[in-house]
């Protein structure tokens, strides 16, 4: 491809205004025109004397008019000049006189300025036969196919030829040994056939195809007619003689798959009916692939029929091995790698179904697991940390510190905890008085005769220490009816003692009396001198005064 610079007077631009234009002219660029064959396509084959159509595209800057196109052929010279060109670039001609043999096909556009370029494509045209065409379709080519004794059979070709319709055509079939078998029928489809009868034997046959110029064209095959033990009825490649033991059903053979149609398809007795198929129980378990079965009543499918420990029953449990043991569709469900409450978790990760390696402590609720918030009061370990009773769980309460654990706190100190805290968090109150020892609260009723622990008797938090025991002791008296000796008032035989100390305590007086004496007083009714037939001592104890 070239390109050129051509030389314009002024005049000739004068309706453009351009400047530094003087009387040498100004200088154009011209750009070589585009050639682009479309139709026929590169390595075409092309009957001698068939229509060929020959489509190219041209393009130029400036334009059409002076542009000269041509259709060059290699071996047959020039084909077309001056072709004329289509408002969009197109190019076409039509030629069926190209010679016998490989051409090279050239278009080549020049524009005035003798500027060109080409395009090239290479085509076969190939000699047209003389002799019709014949393709033999039954029997087969391999011999494979056979006749049977004293049946008539079909025989089928395709013809066709260049000159003459197809049906035009005479087409015979001879056989050797024996001649002449028939005349075949054609359609326009080139479609012959005709049916004989052939004796038993092996023979060669002859198809022929004759055109009107006597052009004539055979093709061979082999062909046997055999006994009926020796013909394959059902086309299933075995003959009764072979031991096809159902040569009217292609599905029986020695051999043959065995297929769910309670069938002895293999030929075979010594292997059961149906048996290898999805309706047969191949592994034992009572079940099959796809009921009803041959050899169980099971109505449920087998989702493995060669492992007997898998099949569709409530017994079934699964285990961890990646296998649907139940047949239920689902792999390892109810295992410890399976999330089977749906929160996301299962007992041992790596899990199936869900991505979470953290464990779940309880798959049977979707509301524990380690994601959860520990609740207070449902009896569970929400979050699976091994804890019922934590702290700032949901629901919980606050509880003050309890260094002694009495359930009475001090302020200032709380933490939120479930159910009764948590040491030293159970502190209920803040009223605690002493918080050091567990026997001093508010209410506290019993009495202790050593201090709490800091010197102070004020076990039940009242600001104040009091004395279990009080008072002090003033004798004993005698009663006449009944006779008894009593304390006048039970107390201390001294003054009371502090909290903590020890002294002698009296809380009770016992008697003795003179039986003589009692009944002298008794007799003389003088009463008055009975007293001292009585004898009262004060039952003495030494105690320790406790206060609270």
């Amino acid at each position: 491809m070239r390109s050129a610079l051509i030389a314009l007077s002024c005049a000739s631009l004068s309706l453009v205004a351009l400047s530094g234009c003087s009387d040498r002219g100004l200088m154009v660029y011209n750009g070589a025109p585009t050639v682009t064959i479309t139709n026929p396509i590169e390595g075409a084959e092309v009957p001698e004397g068939e229509a060929l159509f020959l489509e190219g595209i041209v393009n130029d800057d400036g334009g059409f008019d002076n542009l000269d196109v041509d259709w060059i052929d290699s071996v047959d010279g020039p084909l077309a000049e001056d072709v004329e060109i289509e408002v969009d670039g197109s190019v076409r001609f039509i030629t069926s006189e190209l010679s016998v043999g490989k051409h090279t096909l050239v278009l080549r556009a020049i524009d005035g300025a003798a500027e060109s370029d080409e395009d090239t494509v290479t085509i076969n045209v190939m000699p047209i036969p003389e002799k019709p065409s014949i393709k033999i379709i039954r029997p087969d080519l391999a011999g494979t196919e056979k006749g049977l004794e004293g049946a008539p059979f079909v025989f089928q070709a395709q013809v066709g030829d260049y000159q003459d319709a197809a049906e035009d055509l005479t087409v015979e079939l001879d056989a050797s040994p024996g001649g002449f078998v028939c005349t075949m029928s054609v359609d326009g489809d080139g479609n012959a056939e005709c049916s004989a009868i052939l004796a038993l034997g092996t023979y060669q046959l002859a198809f022929s195809a004759t055109d009107s110029d006597g052009n004539k064209a055979v093709a061979n095959a082999p062909f046997s007619v055999v006994t009926r033990g020796d013909f394959d009825m059902d086309g299933d490649g075995h003959t009764p003689n072979g031991g096809d033991c159902n040569d009217s059903a292609p599905t029986m053979y020695p051999g043959a798959p065995e297929v769910c149609d309670g069938l002895d398809n293999d030929c075979n007795s010594a292997t059961a009916i149906d048996v290898g198929t999805e309706c047969y129980d191949d592994d034992g378990d009572g079940y099959c692939e796809k009921p009803p079965c041959a050899n169980t009543k099971k109505t449920l499918g087998d989702c493995d029929d060669t492992n007997p420990n898998r099949f569709p029953d409530p017994s079934v449990k699964e285990i961890v091995n990646s296998l649907d043991d139940d047949c239920d569709g689902i792999i390892d469900e109810t295992t410890v790698v399976y999330d089977d409450d749906g929160d996301g978790y299962c007992e041992q990760p790596p899990c199936i179904n869900v991505s979470s390696t953290e464990k779940d402590c309880n798959d049977g609720r979707p509301e524990v697991n380690p994601g959860e918030l520990e609740i207070c009061g449902d009896g569970f370990d929400n979050n699976c940390n091994s804890l019922t009773n934590e702290k700032d769980a949901v629901g919980c309460k606050n509880f003050y510190y309890d260094e002694d654990g009495d359930t009475y706190g001090i302020a200032g100190r709380q933490e939120c905890w479930c159910d009764g805290g948590a040491a030293p968090w159970t502190g209920k109150t803040t009223d605690d008085c002493y918080d050091k020892s567990a026997n001093a609260f508010p209410g506290q009723s019993r009495f202790f005769p050593t201090h709490r622990g800091d010197g102070s008797y004020d076990f039940n938090c009242d600001r104040s220490e009091e004395k279990e025991l009080t008072g002090s002791f003033s004798g004993c008296k005698w009663t006449f009816a009944p006779f008894s000796c009593n304390v006048k008032a039970k107390g201390w035989k001294s003054s009371e003692p502090r909290c903590g100390s020890s002294g002698t305590y009296v809380d009770d007086c016992d008697g003795d009396y003179d039986l003589f004496c009692l009944t002298l007083c008794g007799a003389t009714s003088d009463w008055s001198k009975c007293p001292s037939c009585w004898d009262c001592t004060a039952d003495e104890s030494s105690e320790t005064q406790s206060c609270r």
